[in-house]
């Protein structure tokens, strides 16, 4: 925009200095000049103004899209604050899961389980716990009551009389109920 104006300016300057060598100028040519000066130079004004407006627009449009841009932001703003609790929640909750996880681990072994993943430490710790439910420490054996040293009956008479297979298999006699000497098998 400036430089177009200086080629107009130094377009003017060469042709006035033309003027002056000329020693007798003619009014009606002078005139005629000054016309011919005149209509370029509004010409140029009128380029000018041309150009002016046209980054006036590109300008516009610009702020435009910086506005899209500024929409854009919001938006992907708020999404990035949503994921920032979602991602709070779940930090909240793995924690308390893994705390939960490793309360059913000796303190002495916690250490070692620090640096596993979630997944994978629950299926450690499931692991672990089906393991204990298979050999359980705390069954006992001790016979179950009424089981006694007679069968569960007050005398082995009693087990013969009410439960005489039983009497026999435990105790290895046969031939109480048919009337014979029982004998002992073996």
């Amino acid at each position: 925009m400036s430089e177009e104006t200086q080629v107009v300016n130094e377009a003017v300057a060469d042709d006035s200095t033309q003027k002056s060598e000329v020693s007798t100028p003619d009014n009606s040519e002078l005139i005629a000049e000054s016309k011919k000066y005149r209509k370029r130079s509004q010409s140029a004004e009128a380029r000018v103004a041309e150009l002016e407006a046209k980054i006036n627009s590109f300008e516009e449009q610009r702020l435009k899209e910086k506005e899209d841009f500024k929409a854009l932001y919001e938006k992907v703003s708020i999404e990035n604050d949503q994921n920032k609790a979602k991602a709070k929640q779940w930090s909240e909750y793995e924690a308390l899961k893994r705390e939960e996880l490793l309360s059913n681990i000796p303190e002495e072994e916690r250490g070692d389980f620090e640096g596993v993943k979630l997944k994978s430490l629950e299926n450690i710790i499931s692991k672990m716990t089906s393991q204990k439910t298979l050999n359980p420490d705390h069954v006992s054996n001790a016979p179950k009551q009424g089981a006694g040293e007679f069968g569960g009956y007050e005398s082995y008479a009693e087990w013969a009389m009410k439960d005489p297979k039983g009497y026999e298999s435990s105790n290895g006699i046969v031939g109480l109920n048919n009337g014979g000497a029982g004998r002992l098998v073996q």
